[in-house]
């Protein structure tokens, strides 16, 4: 499969915003001739095609002769080949263009980071794990020296094995933990991260008894899981939580439970069978010790779009006290509709600083003629750092694990981030706010990485 680049659009661009560059070093010059991007065309190798003894153990590298490795004609130096796993023609309509638009992205890292010597190889993984594999061992035998994708947890796990197997680093997209380390990286925007970030800055506003308002889903499960881990870390409780089926009419129930839970005093017996308000008066003793807890400060609510607009306005239908319980979300809050929701006036939320991201925005807008979709900074990102390892360091070590896992971290399209040595990814967040005139930033995003021990 072969694919067009814009190239006219993308030399058109004039802004270099947004440039990934290792924090302590400096951006290349553009050169008169730009980089390559491939067109691939060659089969896949089967095993065993290249000849070895016969008693000779298989090996993955064995499918790869360099014989077969890409050599564009106008290059004059050996070039640094990257191949990048898309789901090109998957069956979903929306991976198909989130595919396109991370190409697009990838790209205009490609002629921002102006290497000559810089080949990027374009596969298409269908959108599936066969596929996935298929793509990286075709990006293999093309002469790829890092793997940048695939996109879907499913595909990573699959291409992860075939890289694993040829000792080649990958940084793929997927924000599956599971897939990370021993040479593959997630570059991605796990929860977890927000999580943590919003965490630690409300507590620090002195705020110590939470309540979870979560989907009965894996995502409902991985956030609330996480928000658990990160209160009881710093020294706070859950109060009450509650999960819900996706669904207006499910959510009712369980909002009216948890805002029971809010009651600035509650009775420990009933934190788990909450079945109505106390009408007897509290007793002078109504302490932790005498069996009693405090209601709720702060919410999470990790729910976006629709469902959100539908959630939301429930506690305080339910007598929560909007102007004095903060209510927490996720980086999906980062949509200026939601301004328009009164319950969620004043939520906080961790994600991109916006001053950051619409720089990238910008620069890619102008190149292609649209805004792109959240994910295509990964591609931008991943290309782009791998052009500067490139730049920068020797053919042997370029792509090594040290190399890629600097712990000073990068400065790319969405902020400061780090890729760690066991695969996961650290990203500076910063705090937004909803306010009906728009979303603001009340703590913005680190511009450093403490020290990695």
């Amino acid at each position: 499969m072969r694919f067009s680049v814009s190239f006219a659009k993308i030399i058109a661009a004039t802004a270099l915003a947004a440039m990934i560059a290792a924090c302590s070093s400096s951006s290349p010059a553009r050169p008169d001739r730009g980089p390559a991007i491939a067109q691939p065309d060659y089969p896949q190798p089967e095993d065993g095609q290249y000849a070895r003894p016969d008693d000779a153990p298989f090996r993955e590298t064995d499918r790869y002769d360099r014989r077969n490795f890409i050599e564009p004609p106008h290059m004059d130096e050996e070039p640094v080949r990257v191949g990048l796993l898309l789901p090109f023609s998957a069956d979903n309509e929306a991976a198909r263009r989130v595919a396109s638009a991370m190409f697009d992205a990838a790209q205009l890292a490609v002629f921002d980071a102006g290497d000559q010597r810089f080949l990027l190889i374009p596969k298409d993984t269908r959108g599936n794990a066969e596929g996935a594999a298929s793509a990286a061992r075709s990006a293999l035998s093309d002469g790829a020296e890092i793997i940048l994708g695939p996109l879907f947890s499913e595909s990573v796990e699959s291409a992860a094995a075939v890289t694993r197997a040829a000792e080649t680093p990958m940084i793929a997209f997927s924000s599956d933990l599971t897939a990370a380390g021993d040479g593959v990286f997630l570059l991605s925007f796990p929860p977890e991260l927000e999580v943590a970030r919003v965490t630690e800055f409300v507590m620090n506003q002195e705020m110590t008894r939470f309540g979870v308002l979560a989907p009965r889903t894996e995502y409902g499960d991985r956030v609330s899981g996480a928000f658990a881990e990160e209160v009881f870390a710093r020294g706070g409780v859950i109060v009450h939580e509650e999960r819900y089926e996706q669904d207006p009419d499910a959510m009712l129930e369980p909002a009216k439970r948890l805002a029971r839970y809010s009651k600035e005093i509650i009775p420990l017996e009933m934190r788990h069978e909450y079945e109505g308000d106390r009408t007897e008066p509290l007793p002078a003793n109504a302490s932790a010790e005498a069996g009693y807890t405090q209601g709720f400060q702060a919410v999470l609510m990790p729910e976006q779009g629709t469902l959100l607009r539908a959630l939301a306005p429930l506690l305080p239908y339910y007598n929560v006290d909007i102007n004095r319980v903060k209510i927490l979300g996720i980086s999906a809050w980062n949509n200026p509709r939601l301004t328009r929701e009164p319950a969620l006036r004043g939520g906080w939320f961790a994600a991109p600083d916006p001053e950051i991201t619409r720089s990238f925005e910008n620069h890619y807008a102008g190149a292609f003629g649209s805004p792109p979709p959240r994910l295509a900074s990964l591609a931008y990102d991943a290309t782009l750092l791998s052009a500067r390892l490139a730049a920068t360091q020797r053919r042997r070590g370029r792509f090594s694990v040290e190399s890629i896992a600097d712990p000073n971290g990068y400065f790319g399209a969405d902020g400061l981030f780090r890729l760690n040595p066991d695969g996961t990814v650290d990203r500076g967040l910063a705090i937004l706010e909803i306010q009906p005139g728009g979303i603001q930033t009340v703590d913005p995003a680190p511009r450093s990485f403490a020290p990695a021990y």
